[in-house]
């Protein structure tokens, strides 16, 4: 029974430690990251993405203007919509602070596209 016991254990450390390993950044190194490039202090690094069409799911933000006394708690508020389709991203070279995970970080980015046109646009 102990020895059930150590072996969960030790199971769940090595689960717990892959967890860690598969994060892309911990929040305070995300606010280290994000001070230095405030600060012009990152070692941005110039690289190339090349051309793509893919699909994912992805937020559309409206800014909305409020009226009455809805503009008591700001004049604008974010209106959002999740929805997914295909659209494509044009080749660009450009820096920044070097990728993590670059596929997970494009989630968060906001990107344009032509709605009529989302893939070759």
């Amino acid at each position: 029974m102990k020895q059930a016991i150590k072996l969960s254990a030790f199971l769940g450390l090595i689960g717990y430690g892959a967890l860690l390993a598969t994060r892309t950044l911990s929040p305070t190194r995300r606010v280290v990251n994000e001070v230095r490039k405030r600060a012009h202090l990152a070692d941005y690094v110039e690289h190339s993405h090349e051309a793509v069409v893919h699909t994912h799911g992805h937020p559309h933000i409206t800014h909305n203007r409020r009226e009455g006394t809805d503009e008591l708690v700001g004049e604008w508020e974010h209106l959002t919509a999740l929805h997914e389709h295909e659209h494509n991203h044009a080749a660009i070279t450009h820096s920044h602070l070097p990728h993590e995970n670059a596929e997970h970080e494009h989630l968060g980015e906001a990107h344009i596209h032509d709605h009529s046109h989302p893939s070759t646009s």
